[in-house]
């Protein structure tokens, strides 16, 4: 039996590590990542032993390094991580390197763009390493179905990183909803859009084949179909250009609107309509607008999950609006960080500690339909590559046979 587990994480940028092209001019909401902080807090906690952090360019690590000095002297973290490549050395492929060195039980965070995710999940299947995935896993349903097939007969653990499933929020509607509180959903409506601060820092690898449907539409678009088990019949998508193109040549929609129509698990039909963007102006006071409004048959649900209750305007910062449930490195009153409240904590040390579970013999089929795997994915995949389809078919509706 073991109580603790390696972690490698692959990828040293805005989510990961905090690092981005806007670092010493603007502040975001993740200047310090998610994934690392939350390695050490769970450290902390003992359920993780060594780390280790892959990435293509070494040149980075100094920086890093004095991020991670940072953290461990505010929180008194154990901040010990070894790097690859080394140190002003380039390698795309420095994650190969660290997966045959590290020792096991091992558990590799993905934490790049989406069009490294396929081949860094199957090197990863192949060593038998457990993997949580940043959202979308892939593009293509092909591929995911690919990925899955490599799975069969193995006892690994995929997840993917659809954290807003942990949100409380989301949790009271899936709560509610099982029981039947809000009879049958007809109509559902989300917003996520953020700061085109994004587009900044996300701006030099964005190609045709990624858009902000895959990056924050996949949220919501997830969360319908995780909440409802509901499969989903046809899809209709619409975008508008501007910002990205016309201020940071980016070629890329603004903004793409997505329209699902379900089948309810007992037959009924509803439909849900995500809108996804990432032009609003740097002056809004939080970096995400989210909402989600729904219309059941026995009555109406809204939950702003931007405003949550905190906002300020000071000297030279303008406006705030804070969210405390995502993520934040806040000290609790006993003056020791907290992360226990928050969901994008929640959701890696879900990860990390089902992986030890199953190191010590569970069936890794048992979370399906509990946890967001690979397989739970399909939905949200086939989804997202038929909106694509519809937006080069003039916003055709792109019929799904799932």
């Amino acid at each position: 039996m073991i109580d603790k587990i390696n972690v490698l994480i692959i990828g040293n940028g805005h989510y990961s590590t905090g690092s981005t092209v806007l670092e010493g001019i603007k502040e975001t909401d993740k200047d310090f990542g998610v994934v690392l902080p939350s390695i050490f807090e769970l450290r902390r906690q003992g359920f993780v032993d060594k780390i280790y952090l892959a990435a293509r360019n070494g040149k980075k690590f100094k920086n890093l390094r004095t991020k991670t000095e940072i953290l461990g002297k505010k929180f008194g973290w154990d901040t010990k991580i070894e790097l690859f490549p080394k140190d002003d050395d380039t390698n795309e492929n420095a994650y190969l390197d660290a997966l045959e060195q590290i020792p096991r039980p091992v558990a590799v965070i993905i934490v790049t763009p989406d069009n490294l995710h396929k081949q860094m999940i199957i090197d990863s299947i192949d060593h038998e390493y457990h993997f949580l995935v940043v959202k979308p896993v892939v593009n293509k349903l092909s591929d995911l179905n690919e990925i899955i097939l490599k799975l069969e007969n193995k006892n690994v653990l995929g997840l993917v990183d659809f954290h807003k499933i942990y949100d409380d929020a989301n949790i009271l509607i899936k709560n509610n909803y099982l029981r039947g509180e809000y009879g049958d959903f007809q109509h559902i409506f989300t917003k996520m859009t953020q700061r085109r601060d994004m587009l900044k820092i996300f701006g030099s690898w964005i190609t045709k084949a990624d858009n902000i449907n895959h990056y924050l539409g996949s949220h919501y678009i997830h969360l319908v179909g995780f909440i409802t088990k509901a499969t989903p019949l046809n899809v209709r998508a619409t975008c508008q250009y501007g910002v990205a193109i016309n201020e940071y040549n980016v070629d890329t929609p603004d903004i793409i609107e997505t329209q699902i129509e379900w089948r309810a698990m007992n037959g009924s039909s509803f439909i849900s309509y995500h809108v996804s963007g990432w032009g609003d102006p740097p002056e809004t006071g939080g970096m995400t607008y989210q909402e989600i409004h729904i219309i059941g048959t026995k009555g109406h649900i809204e939950s702003d999950q931007r405003n949550r209750g905190f906002e300020s305007i000071l000297e030279k910062k303008g406006q705030q609006i804070i969210n405390p449930y995502f993520f934040s490195l806040n000290k609790g009153i006993d003056g020791k960080v907290d992360l226990e409240g928050q969901y994008g904590f929640k959701s890696i040390k879900m990860f990390i500690k089902t992986a030890i579970d199953v190191e010590n013999g569970a069936d890794v089929g048992s979370y399906e339909g509990i946890l967001p795997t690979i397989k739970d994915s399909l939905n949200v995949t086939a989804i997202l590559e038929a909106a694509d389809e519809s937006l080069k078919k003039n916003s055709s509706i792109i019929k799904l046979n799932l």
